[in-house]
């Protein structure tokens, strides 16, 4: 792939997200800015625009002609860190600083989606979106920069689709996902440069793993539309491995045996299957409630590990950083109000668990659970054009952590058995617009 193309896909991706911002771990929510302003509840049932491309693909067949929807989500988090003791002889010396805020930075999220009907059975569309992405950015004289650092992952997903209407109820969709990530991770020396010769500064850069690559998956749906007024979504989207081509950068020699020194190197990231189920019901003219319930598998993504011959002196090991997560499930039940032929406003209530436990928590992703408050509004110019505008606060918990701070990203052993407790947390606030059209 060139490199000119390269950075026009990374461009134009849909996941440079801050880690506390969005979906639990690093999962991306941000599809469609409808979606938004309900805290995404019902999305695999709901369709009323082609951003359903992205939650179902048998919720195709209820187009009848084509339909287009493009949305741009601004997300602005307020995510700190703070260091609150540690067993190094480095954190005695006070050289570095001990707290970190605004560790994630604002980030502009696109979503982009069409529906083609080709007869009254049988649709096909296409959606490119994110669901995993994540930024965190910690300075560069963070004491606990030899695990913190910075990292950052930018996935975006492909999607064709294609539906069809068994009955009058039954509608199956199937698509495929053609994945594409990019990722880069930077550790700074912290405490280590007081125990690592050739380190002068807690500035200092120790590792740097730059890498990107494509990975394939797939993905089903079922719509069962009970009549007009109620219909169940069910949809199951699969993991996707990802094979990162890249770069190691080894500013201790720890790994490469010269310190500086770069070498070729690949990462398999390993990103989880989802399954989702929603219900729509249409009480009345004016009122419609919708829910969903989401697993993930976050048990696949169990470290980040990259490799190459390079790495020498470890055995072909540049980089390993132990994971573990655990499965998680969000929850998010929502309200419409249609006033008039012009106007629908919604609100929404989502409660996201995390899937990192308390002893796997890191500096890197300080992850929590997060509940979700949402507000969305829709207005409908004529029968072909409407635009929605959505709003989420994201309020995340204040959580503890312990983590060693000689991961395999600077000599092992440097610091003995050094650990560094921290706290963490932060909220976010989410605002969308969005545009759909039906030809």
């Amino acid at each position: 792939m060139s490199s000119l193309f390269k950075k026009s896909l990374v461009a134009t991706s849909l996941s440079l997200l801050a880690v506390q911002a969005h979906s639990a771990g690093f999962q991306v929510s941000e599809t469609s800015v409808s979606g938004l302003g309900r805290a995404f509840a019902g999305e695999a049932a709901i369709a009323d625009n082609a951003a359903v491309g992205a939650r179902n693909a048998a919720a195709l067949t209820r187009f009848n002609t084509t339909a287009f929807s493009g949305g741009l989500s601004i997300i602005d988090p307020d995510v700190h860190a703070d260091v609150t003791e540690s067993s190094s002889p480095g954190y005695a010396q006070g050289a570095t600083a001990l707290d970190a805020k605004d560790i994630a930075p604002t980030e502009f999220v696109p979503n982009i989606h069409i529906i083609q009907p080709i007869d009254d059975k049988l649709a096909v569309g296409f959606s490119a979106f994110s669901n995993f992405g994540l930024s965190t950015d910690y300075p560069k004289d963070f004491y606990a920069g030899s695990v913190a650092g910075s990292t950052e992952l930018v996935t975006m997903n492909f999607n064709p689709n294609i539906a069809y209407q068994l009955n009058d109820q039954w509608s199956i969709g199937a698509g495929i996902s053609a994945v594409y990530a990019d990722a880069e991770l930077k550790r700074q020396a912290g405490p280590l440069f007081v125990a690592i010769p050739a380190l002068d500064t807690a500035s200092d850069q120790t590792a740097k793993l730059t890498g990107d690559g494509w990975g394939f998956g797939w993905n089903i749906g079922t719509l069962w539309e009970l009549d007009e007024n109620n219909r169940f979504g069910l949809t199951y989207r699969s993991q996707t491995d990802v094979t990162l081509d890249g770069k190691f950068t080894d500013g201790t020699g720890a790994k490469t045996g010269t310190p500086g020194s770069t070498v070729d190197g690949e990462l398999e990231l390993n990103l989880p299957e989802i399954i989702e189920f929603s219900g729509f019901h249409q009480l009345n003219q004016q009122i419609a409630v919708h829910y969903s319930a989401m697993y993930t598998g976050w048990d696949s993504f169990k470290e980040l590990k990259a490799t190459g011959s390079g790495c020498s002196v470890t055995g072909g090991e540049c980089f390993k950083k132990d994971e573990g997560w655990d499965n998680s499930w969000r929850y998010a039940l929502g309200a419409t109000y249609t006033m008039g032929d012009h106007w629908a406003f919604r609100a929404g209530y989502a409660y996201d668990e995390s899937p990192v436990s308390a002893e796997k928590r890191t500096l890197s992703i300080p992850d929590s659970d997060r509940q979700w408050w949402s507000l969305g509004a829709t207005y409908t110019a004529n029968e072909n054009l409407s635009i929605d505008a959505g709003f989420a606060f994201l309020d995340g918990d204040q959580v503890d952590g312990s983590e060693k701070l000689t991961d395999s990203s600077a000599i092992e052993g440097s610091l003995g058995d050094s650990t560094v407790d921290f706290s963490a947390g932060g909220d976010a606030y989410i605002y969308g617009l969005q545009l759909n059209y039906l030809f």
